[in-house]
C-alpha cells in the first residue's frame, strides 16, 4: 500500500514537473545584430531589447517587426498597463487600440518611436531606411 502511494506521488510529481519544462520552453528568441534580440515570451509578451545598458527596447507587444545590419522596424500594439520592468514609461497619445511604429538605429543605440505611421515613414526618410525593410 505504502509503495502505490509512494509511486503515485512520483507520477504526480513527474506530471506536473513535465508540465512547468514545457510552459518554459515556449520562449522564442531572434538575434537581430548589435546585441539587439526579439523576444516572444507568449501571449502579449513580445519586444525588442539590448544586450547593451544603453540600447533601448521597444515595450510588448510588437506584432511585426524587420531588420538589417543598421536598423530595425518594428509595429507594436502595445500592452497596457505597460509592465513595471521596462525603463521608460512610454506614453501612447492615441491609447492602447491603435498601431504605433518604431525604428532603431543599431550602430547608434537610438530607439525612436512610438510614431503614428506618418510620423514613422518621415523618420525612415531621414534615417534613409532601406525600402526593403517592410513590416508585414
Amino acid at each position: 500500500m505504502i509503495v502505490i502511494k509512494t509511486i503515485k506521488i512520483y507520477l504526480s510529481a513527474i506530471f506536473f514537473l513535465t508540465l512547468i519544462l514545457q510552459s518554459c520552453s515556449n520562449d522564442y528568441f531572434e538575434n537581430l545584430g548589435n546585441d539587439y534580440f526579439y523576444r516572444d515570451e507568449g501571449g502579449e509578451m513580445k519586444d525588442i531589447h539590448c544586450k547593451k545598458a544603453n540600447g533601448g527596447e521597444i515595450p510588448a507587444t510588437v506584432v511585426a517587426y524587420d531588420f538589417d545590419d543598421d536598423f530595425i522596424i518594428a509595429k507594436q500594439k502595445p500592452k497596457l498597463p505597460q509592465d513595471p520592468l521596462y525603463d521608460k514609461d512610454y506614453k501612447y497619445n492615441r491609447g492602447d487600440k491603435e498601431f504605433y511604429y518604431w525604428l532603431i538605429a543599431k550602430n547608434k543605440n537610438l530607439v525612436l518611436g512610438p510614431f503614428n505611421l506618418e510620423e514613422f515613414n518621415i523618420q525612415k526618410n531621414k534615417y534613409k531606411v532601406s525600402s526593403e525593410l517592410i513590416l508585414k
